[in-house]
Parts: C-alpha cells; sequence; structure tokens
C-alpha cells in the first residue's frame, strides 16, 4: 500500500488488534467462569448471554510504530528486554501486537493495550513508572533513532455488528478492510452489516469476522471489518462472504454500497506472540 495512504493504514493496523483483544478476553472469561447451579426461586428478569451494547463501550488503546529498516533487530531486542519487563513491572496486564503479513506496509507494528477508563491518562506513563525518570529517558533516546512514527489512537469495538465463529485465540492472519462511509449514512451502513453481512458469514463459516470504529486520533466516520484466518492457504479458499451470499448475491451487496462507501482498503496482519503477552 502506498504511503500516502497512511491514515487508512493506521486505521486497518489498530481495528484488527482491538478486536482481537476483545475476543480474547471474552472468551478466557467464559471459560474461566463455572456454570451457576439453578436458582430455586426464578430471578425476576434473566440477562441475555452476550450484551452487545455493554460490549460495544470496550475501548482500547493502540500505538501503530513504523520502525526503519535497518533497526529492526535493535528495535525488537529493546522491546523484549526493556519495554515488556516495564509494562508488567508498571501492572499492564495485556498487550498484543501485529505486523504486515505481505500486503500492506512493511516494518509496521501495532500494539493495543485495553482501556479501563480515561481517567488513566492522567497519570505519568507506565513506562515512566517502572524505568524511573532517567531510565525512561534513556529508553526514548534509543527509541527515537529506531523508529520513523507513532501514532496511537483510542477504537471502540463494534461487537454488535461482529461474528465470533470458530475463533478461539489469535488469529494466524487477518484479512483487514478500512472503509470511510459517506457522512449521515453510518445507521444505514451499519443496517447493511447486521442484515447482510453477518448472516452471509456465518453462513459462509467464517473462523470470526469483526467490525471497529475509531473513537479519538483518527476518522470517526470509518469502520474497520475484519475477516480471520488460519493461513493464506485457508484464504485462497474465498471469502466467506462471498461464500454465503453467492455470486449474485455479493454483486447485489456491492451495488448497496454505492454512495454508502466512499472508500474500501484492504491489508493482511499476522499475530505476534514474540512482542505480545497476557490476554490469558
Amino acid at each position: 500500500m502506498k504511503r500516502t495512504a497512511s491514515s487508512s493504514v493506521l486505521r486497518v493496523s489498530l481495528s484488527i488488534l482491538v478486536l482481537t483483544v476483545m475476543l480474547l478476553s471474552q472468551i478466557a472469561e467464559a471459560q474461566s467462569v463455572p456454570p451457576k447451579a439453578p436458582a430455586k426461586t426464578p430471578p425476576r428478569k434473566k440477562a441475555p448471554a452476550a450484551e452487545p451494547a455493554a460490549v460495544a463501550e470496550q475501548w482500547s488503546s493502540i500505538s501503530v510504530v513504523r520502525v526503519k529498516p535497518e533497526m529492526t533487530s535493535e528495535w525488537i531486542e529493546l522491546n523484549k528486554n526493556t519495554v515488556i519487563p516495564a509494562l508488567k513491572k508498571a501492572g499492564v496486564k495485556e498487550r498484543s501486537c501485529f505486523t504486515t503479513a505481505q500486503f500492506g506496509e512493511s516494518f509496521e507494528y501495532v500494539f493495543i493495550t485495553p482501556i479501563e477508563t480515561l481517567a488513566q491518562f492522567d497519570g505519568e506513563p507506565p513506562l515512566r513508572r517502572a524505568l524511573g525518570d532517567a531510565g525512561y529517558q534513556a529508553y526514548l533516546e534509543k527509541a527515537r533513532r529506531m523508529v520513523t512514527s507513532v501514532h496511537t489512537f483510542a477504537d471502540q469495538g463494534r461487537m454488535d455488528l461482529s461474528y465470533v465463529g470458530k475463533m478461539t485465540g489469535p488469529p494466524n492472519l487477518a484479512v483487514v478492510a478500512a472503509i470511510t462511509v459517506a457522512p449521515g449514512r453510518t445507521e444505514e451502513f451499519e443496517n447493511l452489516i447486521k442484515t447482510l453481512v453477518l448472516p452471509a458469514v456465518k453462513k459462509g463459516e467464517a473462523r470470526g469476522y469483526f467490525v471497529s470504529q475509531t473513537m479519538l486520533g483518527g476518522d470517526i466516520s470509518a469502520y474497520t471489518t475484519v475477516t480471520m484466518y488460519d493461513n493464506f492457504a485457508d484464504m485462497a479458499k474465498g471469502s466467506p462472504l462471498v461464500k454465503g451470499m453467492g455470486a449474485a448475491g455479493y454483486a447485489s451487496f456491492l451495488r448497496k454500497t454505492a454512495g454508502l462507501v466512499v472508500k474500501a482498503e484492504r491489508s493482511v496482519y499476522r499475530y505476534n506472540p514474540e512482542l505480545s503477552f497476557g490476554g490469558d
């Protein structure tokens, strides 16, 4: 992807991470909570198994880092030996990392941590707390020589527009589409996802399909869809959206997006366990 499309690349990167972190947290929570014994008296009001409105409020902080090609090895070691231990020491429980997989911006690393409350950003950064002022300044000096840019976003996962599918952990690969919706037509776009896309990806047996929306640090009219795959061979079997709709149905769907979707771009990302921690 061309560097002139940097805003779309960043949206793509952050959204895939947001959704993955949310997915892992939900799966871990569901697996760790034992089933409750039947109550003697039925409760007054039974809540649904999964409450989309509550899940949709979850935000995450995403940092998109572009590393100088000649400094990649040193930058990875800095993260492994300094950043990750310091974050854990500061009490950060989880950070996920994805990198471009063949198709997209090279030497791009995307990091995400869940946001518990925006008030957490009123204090000093976790790295400064763990490293101290001198250690933090030394880290910044090293990092400045290794990276070309850092952009941080706050993103909101839209699980009400998503399908968990067969996911049980971090995806190996994900095709990510950065979509810009025409101003004033977001409700129409979301209805299209609910009525046409979600039934199709379920029928097409998608590994997982997720949608998120940028809230701070980017275009708030932008949505990102993420389709999970095991590998490129799995991807070669075809999109679950096309499988679920059929060729004619997919062509009809694309016609419905005319004028509604201003722009759409795709990239592929790979989960990076070496630079990730927590989430289990």
